[in-house]
């Protein structure tokens, strides 16, 4: 039994460090109001630490899926959610107009259900969004007392200490030095949020814009890869500290 028990680590210790493992697949969800949709899942399913995305304007892109396959590869089960029903934008005008037609209600409905269909066992659960997914990531904390801690990548937040009260863990905030207002709403965020006791991570990059890690925007011609592989780490060092 002994020997049964050791083989399964084994098997799934292997399975969990293959690419393969790590390599995101689409699941069917559904929401509180019956409505099904599809999300990607991604890492062992089994882990006691788990990560839900939301994606940037651009949907579902290579950048979001290698964010998935990234934080799998270091054990946690990644749930990345599609607040676009499958489609997806390479340009600014294709983004603008898929964000236009999202219905706030539903992706909220999404990520909450993304959230319950991590919450059966007994889990630590952290939300991270990008830019716009970072404002429907926040709402979903501030919503959902099962999540231990949030990550934002330069995206709307709130400076509401009453609201940021609500939260049940700290926050890792990501910008870039030349965001323009943005910059100073992160730091405003970042007081109101040790005033509401939840607490938060400030972390500017210099010299890097609104979405510097995302290739697709502005062309890729304000993509930064030095500031993304340095989000990159402080992220994970973050949910190492607040999810192990």
């Amino acid at each position: 039994m002994k020997t049964r028990r050791l083989l399964s680590i084994i098997w799934l210790s292997v399975f969990a460090a293959s690419p393969l493992f790590a390599t995101p697949k689409p699941v069917t969800l559904s929401t509180a109001s019956a409505a099904l949709f599809v999300s990607y899942m991604a890492g062992p399913q089994t882990a006691g630490e788990c990560v839900v995305l939301v994606h940037d304007w651009f949907g579902v892109s290579p950048f979001y899926t290698d964010a998935a396959e990234r934080l799998a590869r270091q054990g946690y089960c990644v749930v990345a959610v599609d607040l676009y029903n499958g489609r997806s934008a390479t340009t600014h005008n294709e983004a603008s107009a898929l964000l236009g037609a999202l219905d706030a209600n539903v992706a909220a409905e999404k990520i909450d259900a993304a959230i319950k269909s991590l919450g059966e066992r007994p889990r630590k659960i952290a939300l991270m969004g990008f830019s716009m997914g970072a404002r429907h990531a926040l709402a979903a904390a501030l919503r959902n007392t099962s999540v231990r801690a949030t990550v934002l990548w330069y995206g709307d937040i709130t400076k509401d200490m009453d609201r940021l009260s609500k939260l049940s863990g700290p926050v890792l905030l990501v910008a870039g030095s030349k965001d323009g207002s943005a910059l100073d709403d992160s730091s405003a965020f970042a007081k109101a949020a040790d005033a509401a006791g939840s607490g938060a991570e400030l972390y500017v990059y210099p010299g890097a814009v609104h979405a510097f890690a995302q290739p697709l925007f502005n062309q890729g011609k304000t993509y930064d890869p030095v500031a993304a592989e340095t989000a990159w780490r402080i992220t994970e060092d973050f949910l190492s500290r607040r999810l192990r």
